[in-house]
């Protein structure tokens, strides 16, 4: 008798163990072709962005967010929100409200932020990346502001903004971000050149196809500005200050803050160094 259950016991495991396995077999393949697949149109795509100097697309979303209505009240103020047309408005919103999420905002030395402020900042962020796939950067989670310059522990001077990739950190002067937006044409930003540095890190760190194209391009504008002639051509322009010439990470986010407020005169005088620029940020809104 004993036998006879035990018999029929192994009988009824057969099967499940059989559906067990084939349900294991399945995942297996599925996410072995997954990942052979992802591998194959990622290769394919760096070819493609080899000869054509952008990637397959910049936008998709499952789901498109919208912004509450007091605060799509800002973006409808923003210079470059409204020169999009109304498919790219609506992307610029939607990486808005994503950004917003994914941020820490906290304010230092008796400053309350508001909406105001979290959506200047947030805004240029969005603007910066906007040719970017990948637009939320992976060593930014909190931006602290101070109400004015203030004393940095990691640098252990005065300043009055600083990205700290270690901490994830970037830390801005209200007065002094507020001073380079309400002078858009004399090349100095300092929202643009913090935010830079963030971007520029990250490409170094990362090799989504997004930072792929900035960090390679860089690379090429490097090699490019190896010409002592080249050089001397642009410290006689004087297009950049000279703060620019501390060393290749500070030149790279003046050279963004000169493109972003002055592209016609970037274009005009060093059109090479403008097309790298573009080639960058994938940015090609000027050209529209």
């Amino acid at each position: 008798m004993n036998l006879y259950i035990s018999i029929l016991l192994s009988l009824n495991e057969e099967p499940s163990n059989s559906v067990f396995q084939n349900i294991l077999g399945v995942v297996v393949t599925v996410g072995i072709v997954s990942i052979c697949v992802y591998y194959i149109l990622r290769y394919l795509e760096s070819v493609y962005v080899k000869y054509n100097k952008k990637p397959y697309f910049i936008h998709f979303y499952p789901k498109i967010k919208k912004l509450p209505s007091h605060l799509q009240l800002f973006i409808n103020e923003n210079d470059f929100y409204n020169a999009l047309d109304k498919k790219r408005k609506r992307y610029f919103a939607h990486r808005t409200a994503v950004f917003l999420a994914d941020i820490r905002f906290v304010g230092r030395e008796g400053l309350v932020i508001d909406d105001f402020m979290r959506m200047q900042i947030t805004m240029m962020v969005i603007q910066l990346t906007f040719g970017m796939r990948h637009y939320l950067l992976e060593y930014l989670n909190t931006i602290i502001i101070y109400p004015d310059s203030f004393y940095s522990i990691l640098n252990k001077t005065e300043n009055i903004g600083e990205f700290n990739p270690r901490s994830k950190v970037l830390a801005l002067s209200w007065k002094d971000f507020q001073k380079g937006n309400l002078h858009k044409d004399d090349g100095r930003n300092l929202g643009i050149h913090e935010i830079t540095h963030a971007i520029h890190y990250n490409s170094i760190k990362n090799n989504d196809i997004s930072s792929e194209i900035f960090y390679d391009t860089f690379l090429q504008l490097e090699e490019y500005l190896g010409s002592i002639e080249i050089r001397k051509e642009i410290v006689d322009a004087k297009i950049l200050r000279e703060y620019a010439f501390t060393d290749k990470f500070e030149f790279i986010a003046v050279l963004i803050e000169v493109f972003m407020e002055s592209p016609k005169e970037l274009k005009e005088k060093f059109p090479e160094i403008y097309g790298y620029v573009v080639q960058m940020l994938n940015f090609r809104y000027f050209e529209d």
